[in-house]
């Protein structure tokens, strides 16, 4: 099997996901009218910031969702009280099962793109005092997402790099050696 197949079916499936979904994005064509400013093209925006923002918080929730089935089919038949958030969800994978997510290369973009999700999710996409006072626009600058007048500006560069850092972290995540491969729960052999 070549090491960047997934080995578990939920794996596969969210990858699958997440390739659809930036697909989708990546081929929707400019839905700007005529009038538009053409310079607002120049940054690489590919279609309305409505449909950017739902393609990279879909992206992003489908790695939350992934990674907690991760750790639910790592639990198995063990009661564990359920994660109530993100947060809780990587400190199990560490406390329950030595899988340090945070580990994982990429991780501190992931990161930065999970507070861009959250600008646009909580802020339309602008950063609120508190998240400006915790230096999240710098972070977000940092990995390559322009920061306007407090706002995130998704490019189509900024896309393709969330795109690629959440599939290589649930390629990680999938390939780790704690996590359990069951054969019931085993891709089939290509």
């Amino acid at each position: 099997m070549n090491p960047d197949q997934p080995r578990l079916t939920i794996t596969e499936d969210a990858l699958e996901e997440l390739h659809r979904t930036y697909s989708l994005h990546a081929a929707s064509r400019p839905s700007l009218p005529r009038t538009q400013n053409p310079g607002y093209r120049s940054t690489g925006v590919t279609s309305s910031p409505t449909e950017q923002a739902a393609c990279w918080m879909r992206m992003i929730s489908t790695t939350e969702i992934y990674t907690e089935a991760l750790l639910k089919h790592l639990d198995a038949e063990r009661p564990n009280p359920a994660p109530r958030g993100w947060t809780d969800v990587i400190g199990s994978l560490k406390q329950r099962h030595q899988i340090d997510a945070t580990g994982i290369p990429g991780w501190s973009r992931l990161e930065a793109y999970i507070l861009v999700r959250n600008a646009l999710a909580h802020g339309l996409g602008r950063f609120t005092a508190h998240q400006q006072a915790r230096g999240v626009p710098r972070k977000v600058r940092a990995v390559g997402v322009p920061v306007r007048d407090g706002m995130v500006v998704v490019t189509a560069i900024a896309m393709a790099g969330c795109a690629a850092t959440c599939s290589r972290f649930m390629t990680a995540l999938d390939a780790h050696p704690r996590v359990d491969t069951t054969p019931s729960r085993l891709l089939p052999a290509p």
